[in-house]
């Protein structure tokens, strides 16, 4: 185990950078074109269910898109798929 650590300080100087870089969100991510999109998408889907589910998936698809400037691009773009993983379990 003669292996040298690396100096911490200087380890972070040379990677923060890098990390910070791979925590930025793509173009298409922070669009509100995108979630708008799938946001349609979704409710065109929802469209003929007159379920109660149905009913409240749509309500939290409005809500979404209503306050999508209090929320970070990411969080909006998290909270889509998560509806969309809701209406597969419908499905």
């Amino acid at each position: 185990m003669n292996a040298q650590l690396l100096d911490f300080p200087e380890h972070v100087e040379r990677t923060e950078p890098i990390r910070q870089k791979q925590q930025e969100l793509l173009a298409f991510d922070v669009s509100n074109e995108a979630l708008e999109d799938e946001i349609k998408k979704l409710m065109l889907e929802l469209e003929d269910r007159t379920d109660a589910a149905a009913s409240e998936l749509q309500s939290e698809l409005e809500s979404i898109w209503e306050f999508k400037d209090d929320f970070s691009a990411q969080d909006n773009w998290d909270a889509v798929q998560e509806q969309k993983r809701e209406m597969k379990r419908l499905v």
